[in-house]
């Protein structure tokens, strides 16, 4: 009986899957018809006061050790939050934002054809329809244009309309139990399994300690760009089904444990499925932590997939002037030491996964490398960090990383460098980044990254010079 109810549960929330396929391109531009209407439609109408965010849009706020709310982290991310009245249920929000990237030697060769600069400048605005405290509809277009100063392939940089978001929410409808359809956001605490936008329907179930939720989703199901239609971006392969079960021990610390069942839908024909446990808090005061562990298990064609991975460290903060920290993690990714037997040992993330998080600071960093920033597969990744809060919404990070192979392989998954190790050697080698944020002004954001990567003995002897990235990123919202 059991095995029959947790078959039509996910008969359920497929069915519910491909009625958001169906239905998505003409929910995308009906709500935005919609929202241009609203004004008409409900002038001289009473707003609901209640008017409530999705949770899984918008970073709930921290806890400081006196019980009160503490400026979130910048995250580049982040959707708009409707806060502009602009009609009776309807709610306007915006951000603008710029960001200039330089990258030299990403082959590690000393090759000029590798470097990589550009600026980048977008209008991301949102839109909130919310005529009770259960219905939300909310579509968050974005306008962006790049300006390639340096690339390797000389590109047509056409300006981007693009739907980030647009989803229909009934928010607990039934008890403390909501719906969501559409384009959404999916994240976890550190982004290791999501930092991604997806087509998805998702049941939520949200109290004061318990909190759950179920999906299923797939990435750029439907268009995503509207101005340059590409017959290539027909999204990601993976039809995922998510469940996520969290409870929280106090204020400032938690438990959560996740399922997450990817089907290929391509003929490379994989199906891993992860079980694992996420947790963060404060262990003493001053003294934080993070876990994150997984099992994957399922098939790859004719192959069994068996990988593992952890990821643990500890923040401790001094009670002194400018508030240092030191900052110590170990993430290990398992690997497969034998390509040509019928089992795959190696770990694999979700292909949606940022990696991106805060140590002490007032901005997210790419806690594998802001250079590097591979995927935890046949990794062992070493890191250390010391940081520093000239005012309460100012911070500077110093990280190290070293990196290196379970087993040495000819290729890093996911990583940001444009060429590949030689597979006789596991020293992948070791980088150092600055990451700045500042958030003293009033509705700006903005993080500065300085970035220089080491190859170590696993790449070719021509690879003497290192990598260097730079980046600034800066938003105002409004």
């Amino acid at each position: 009986m059991a095995c029959s109810r947790f078959e039509l549960f996910f008969s359920a929330m497929l069915q519910a899957f491909r009625i958001v396929e169906l239905g998505m391109h003409r929910l995308t531009i009906l709500t935005i018809l919609a929202l241009t209407l609203i004004e008409t439609v409900y002038a001289g109408t009473k707003p609901d006061s209640d008017t409530r965010f999705s949770s899984q849009l918008f970073d709930p706020p921290s806890i400081n050790g006196t019980g009160k709310g503490v400026q979130e982290p910048f995250d580049p991310n982040a959707p708009p939050k409707p806060s502009i009245r602009i009609a009776p249920y309807l709610t306007l929000g915006g951000q603008a934002s710029i960001e200039s990237k330089t990258e030299r030697n990403f082959g590690v060769s000393g090759d000029p054809d590798d470097d990589f600069s550009y600026f980048e400048s977008y209008l991301s605005l949102a839109f909130l329809f919310d005529p009770n405290k259960h219905i939300q509809i909310y579509a968050n277009p974005i306008i962006r244009k790049r300006v390639a100063f340096e690339e390797p392939q000389n590109k047509i940089q056409d300006p981007q309309l693009e739907m980030n978001l647009a989803y229909l929410g009934l928010s607990k409808f039934i008890g403390n139990t909501s719906l969501y359809v559409g384009r959404q956001r999916f994240k976890d605490p550190r982004r290791w399994l999501f930092g991604e936008n997806l087509d998805a329907a998702k049941l939520a179930y949200q109290n004061d300690k318990f909190s759950m939720e179920f999906s299923a989703s797939r990435k750029n199901k439907f268009e995503f760009d509207f101005l340059n239609k590409d017959p290539l971006d027909s999204g990601a392969k993976f039809i995922n089904y998510y469940s996520y079960l969290k409870y929280e021990v106090n204020k400032k610390t938690d438990i959560g444990f996740f399922v997450l069942y990817q089907d290929d839908q391509s003929i490379t024909d994989q199906h891993p499925i992860q079980f694992g446990i996420q947790s963060e808090g404060e262990i003493i005061k001053h003294l934080d932590y993070w876990v994150q562990g997984a099992l994957v298990r399922g098939t790859d064609k004719f192959k069994k997939i068996r990988g593992e991975a952890i990821d643990v460290g500890f923040t401790y903060q001094f009670d002194t002037r400018l508030k240092p920290s030191i900052t110590l993690g170990y993430a290990y990714g398992s690997g497969d030491k034998n390509s040509n037997d019928d089992v795959d040992t190696a770990f694999r993330q979700s292909g949606f996964q940022d990696n991106e998080d805060k140590f002490n600071g007032v901005t997210r960093l790419q806690y594998y490398g802001e250079i590097l920033n591979p995927r935890l597969s046949n990794l062992m990744i070493f890191t250390s960090g010391i940081g520093i809060r000239p005012s309460q919404r100012s911070s500077v990070d110093v990280v190290y990383h070293y990196i290196s192979q379970v087993y040495a392989s000819d290729r890093i998954s996911g990583d940001d460098l444009n060429t590949n190790p030689t597979g006789l050697n596991s020293d992948i080698g070791s980088e150092l980044d600055l990451v700045a944020g500042y958030q003293e002004i009033k509705n700006i954001n903005t993080k500065f990254v300085l970035g220089y990567f080491w190859p170590g003995r696993a790449f070719p002897e021509t690879a003497s010079d290192g990598a260097f990235l730079a980046k600034l990123q800066a938003r105002y919202s409004f």
